[in-house]
């Protein structure tokens, strides 16, 4: 659970906003709107005209275009594997200098402006170096600045813990930094500016006749954003659902329909229906035998894979003694597997070449179903599914890699997501 400082108070009689009732704008860029100093600049226009009509603005940035990419090669070129807690230290440095970039553009264009990091933010984060969580936020300087109109320019992706380690958030951390600077300074909104006209009903760079979904549940996106959707990042939507922060996506720069992800209106009954279909491409099945006479046997090896830092999903046990797991993304799995044949005598393979497509959307599996539709059209174009998940939220397939494409485009045409059929 989050906990915010109650030492300020945000409520529209604060000091924070005068008798016009200004508007307090919260709002994140990601690395592809800072690309390029040409970029910053535009942002930096564009976020002068609001500071101009005398509105609070309090910015979260992402490190500039591929810079984590290049910080992590960097550091790749001098160890190998980097020391966690060095590679923090110097993959924190991207958002730094996008957050100090941008506020001296605003500065240029007349704009009061001061950059800050995540610690000078007040943001307290706990874990492990490359996966910290927020704990709190304090935001007594923010306000401080923002009383004395300064547009506040916060690097995402990172806080101090409680013995002042300066720890990263993991990938996407930048959209969670957002949600909850919005959630302790008593916003209502937060938005995120990226390089896509909001949430789509499947991947356009896959299927060309997608739709704009203009509103979608935190429930909903949340599913969405945990199998493959890159719009948003998970923890991102669950700090907003759980703070009840209306999160707004948009396109950084090409005016175009944008997403709200808010609480929904509870209907009586959930109709059925798809709202969308995303996709992995990088999944990995994992099949472990051990000895059926352990009856801690499943217990043991999730332990352990814990313990590597190995997040399985996915799960079965088709016989006694095999459990069967998948994992996504590229983290090499050699380490953890050695160490399970090695300790709990465990035989294992592993499967690679695998992808992942995924309906969501709600009352999947009430009558007539969705569940035959996408075991029909997998059937049709001969796609073998060797691990599959269900809820009434969504449906999962596993399937090889080279066919997750054509699989994406069949189930959304199926589906009746495409364009002409808004």
């Amino acid at each position: 659970m989050v906990n915010f400082s109650p030492k300020l108070d945000v409520s529209p009689d604060s000091a924070l906003r005068n008798s016009r009732s200004e508007a307090l704008v919260i709002r994140k860029y990601g690395g592809s709107s800072l690309a390029t100093p040409a970029m910053v600049n535009q942002v930096a226009a564009e976020v002068a005209s609001i500071a101009a009509t005398g509105d609070r603005v309090v910015l979260v940035v992402s490190a500039m275009g591929d810079s984590t990419d290049r910080l992590i090669a960097l550091a790749g070129e001098v160890a190998e594997p980097p020391a966690p807690r060095e590679l923090d230290q110097l993959m924190a440095t991207g958002e730094q200098a996008s957050a100090a970039m941008l506020a001296m553009a605003l500065t240029e264009r007349g704009v009061e402006a001061v950059s800050l990091s995540g610690d000078q933010a007040g943001i307290e984060v706990a874990g492990e170096p490359g996966s910290g969580t927020i704990v709190s936020v304090d935001p007594g300087r923010i306000v401080a600045r923002l009383r004395d109109a300064q547009v506040v320019v916060v690097a995402g992706f990172q806080g101090r813990n409680a013995d002042g380690e300066l720890l990263t958030l993991g990938r996407g951390g930048s959209d969670t930094t957002a949600v909850a600077l919005a959630a302790a300074l008593g916003g209502t909104e937060c938005e995120i500016r990226t390089d896509v006209h909001g949430v789509r009903t499947a991947d356009p760079r896959i299927v060309r006749d997608t739709r704009p979904v203009r509103t979608i549940s935190y429930d909903a996106m949340a599913e969405l954003a945990g199998v493959g959707a890159r719009v948003l990042h998970p923890r991102s939507v669950d700090l907003a659902r759980r703070h009840g922060v209306a999160v707004r996506v948009k396109h950084s720069s090409d005016p175009g329909p944008s997403t709200v992800v808010k609480a929904r209106e509870e209907p009586l009954e959930d109709t059925p229906r798809v709202i969308g279909i995303a996709h992995e491409r990088d999944v990995r099945l994992v099949r472990v035998e051990v000895s059926a006479s352990d009856p801690d046997r499943y217990a043991r090896v999730l332990a352990m894979l814990a313990d590597c830092g190995v997040r399985p999903d996915n799960l079965s046990w088709p016989d006694p003694g095999e459990l069967r797991f998948t994992v996504r993304g590229t983290e090499p799995l050699g380490p953890p597997i050695t160490r399970l044949a090695m300790e709990l005598e465990a035989r294992s393979t592993v499967c690679e070449e695998l992808g992942s497509v995924s309906v969501v959307g709600t009352a999947l599996l009430d009558p007539p179903g969705f569940l035959p539709e996408l075991l029909r059209i997998l059937a049709g174009h001969r796609v073998t599914v060797p691990a599959m998940t269900t809820s009434r939220s969504r449906l999962t397939a596993v399937v090889p890699a080279d066919v997750v494409d054509t699989t994406v485009r069949a189930l959304h045409d199926s589906f009746g997501l495409a364009e002409d059929g808004a």
